[in-house]
């Protein structure tokens, strides 16, 4: 919505997922100050009823309503493609909805696909042939697609997330841009703003090959400088930073579980090495955010779980987007433990619009 998108329709079946969505949207488009929905025309359409996309008959719906859109956003659940998740790949139930997303936009026939998922989908062999099965598909049904394993930490997001991400446009789209000197991949004589479409800019180049401080006990007050001796620039990775300002006003702030474990007291700051019961480190980047998905995860200096806002911040979702008091925290935490970290999805779709803009200006 930021680069002057307007959603159409979003579709969801879980109805905890859906009251979120509208609440949270809601939220964040009136107490936006920069007024960019008002002035660009951007807007969104509340969900109204839950949509199941791998159903024929809802597939067909989808069509009639948004048939020749811009573009289509998605990306199944990951779970049978995460290495900490089921693993069943193609021959699970969810494992399957790759190729639903296929057959929506073989539906729709969208200018542009935004697709991601766990890096598992590609780095999994067995995996990786359904992926490249659907990829060849899209190629076949007429889109030009680049696809590549993108961490939001590497764009100032402090958080190591991995995420497989696939972008695509119609080869009409992709034909008319070459046609007009834009190219495909760089060569000499050209530059990056030459591309037809581009990955944007990554902002920190294997941050995490940086001296990161390891673990120490917790609850400890001495803080060793020679052990957070981290350059300037790198600061914004820290959880720390991610925390900076919050306090019991902010939305969201005083949600979060119960202690109900020795565990809560004994687990050292900045051991994320376990399955569960990690403790994030202040002055070190998040592992990813999971924490719906049966993972634990600590505040660095506090006997308790992370609270809704915190991970929020670590997902860069902006202080206005408003989570209902009256849904489950299951729900809370596993609606945006599955989502795209705010700041990784605006610099992608302003890569996206650059090269629609790049288009429209042809024709």
């Amino acid at each position: 919505m930021d680069q002057g998108f307007s959603i159409n329709q979003a579709v969801e079946l879980n109805p905890f997922f859906i009251e979120a969505y509208n609440a949270g949207l809601n939220s964040y488009v009136k107490k936006s100050k920069k007024g960019i929905y008002l002035n660009n025309g951007a807007c969104f359409s509340e969900i109204q009823a839950p949509i199941d996309a791998s159903k024929v008959d809802h597939q067909k719906q989808m069509r009639k309503n948004n048939y020749g859109v811009s573009g289509i956003i998605g990306g199944p659940p990951c779970q049978d493609y995460s290495v900490g998740g089921k693993n069943a790949g193609m021959s699970g139930l969810r494992g399957k909805l790759i190729f639903s997303y296929f057959e929506i936009v073989k539906s729709v026939k969208p200018q542009f696909i935004f697709f991601e998922n766990v890096a598992g989908l590609y780095t999994t062999r067995e995996h990786r042939v359904g992926f490249l099965q659907m990829v060849k598909k899209l190629e076949d049904e007429g889109y030009v697609v680049w696809y590549n394993i993108l961490n939001s930490l590497e764009y100032g997001i402090p958080q190591d997330r991995e995420r497989l991400t696939l972008v695509g446009f119609k080869k009409e789209i992709v034909k008319k841009l070459t046609a007009a000197g834009y190219v495909k991949e760089l060569s000499k004589g050209f530059t990056k703003n030459d591309l037809v479409f581009k990955w944007p800019e990554k902002e920190f180049v294997n941050p995490k090959t940086i001296k990161w401080p390891s673990r120490w006990e917790f609850g400890s007050d001495i803080i060793r400088n020679d052990l957070i001796d981290i350059p300037e620039k790198y600061k914004k990775l820290q959880v720390i930073s991610a925390f900076d300002g919050l306090t019991k006003l902010t939305p969201n702030h005083n949600e979060h579980f119960e202690p109900k474990s020795f565990r809560f007291e004994t687990v050292e700051e900045g051991d994320t090495n376990r399955k569960s019961f990690k403790r994030l480190h202040r002055y070190r980047y998040s592992p990813t955010v999971a924490y719906g998905n049966n993972e634990v995860h600590l505040h660095p200096t506090k006997a308790r779980r992370l609270t809704v806002r915190e991970a929020l911040r670590l997902q860069s979702v902006p202080d206005t987007y408003v989570l209902p008091k009256e849904i489950f925290l299951t729900h809370k935490f596993k609606l945006i433990s599955n989502g795209v970290p705010v700041k990784k999805s605006r610099l992608i779709a302003a890569e996206i619009k650059r090269t629609l803009d790049n288009y429209n200006a042809l024709i």
